[in-house]
């Protein structure tokens, strides 16, 4: 996610965002990782395309959120 420490992103943030707008629940997301610019979530394999599509226009702490598979795990 292009939310990061920078934007004042907390793991709860991106918890409620993903569990607001998508059929997960606070239970199915896995570890986090905030950098200063970016997170890492972890979630199902299964809901990876419903999470990228519904967090498209989301916004967390008022900023516009891009969400994207992690190519390099």
């Amino acid at each position: 996610m292009s939310a990061g420490r920078k934007g004042g992103v907390r793991p709860q943030d991106l918890v409620g965002a993903i569990a607001n707008e998508t059929s997960l629940s606070g239970k199915d997301i896995g570890a986090i990782e905030i950098t200063d610019n970016f997170s890492l979530v972890e979630i199902p394999a299964r809901a990876m395309a419903e999470v990228v599509s519904a967090l498209r226009g989301t916004r967390i702490k008022g900023n516009k959120v891009k969400a994207k598979p992690d190519a390099s795990r």
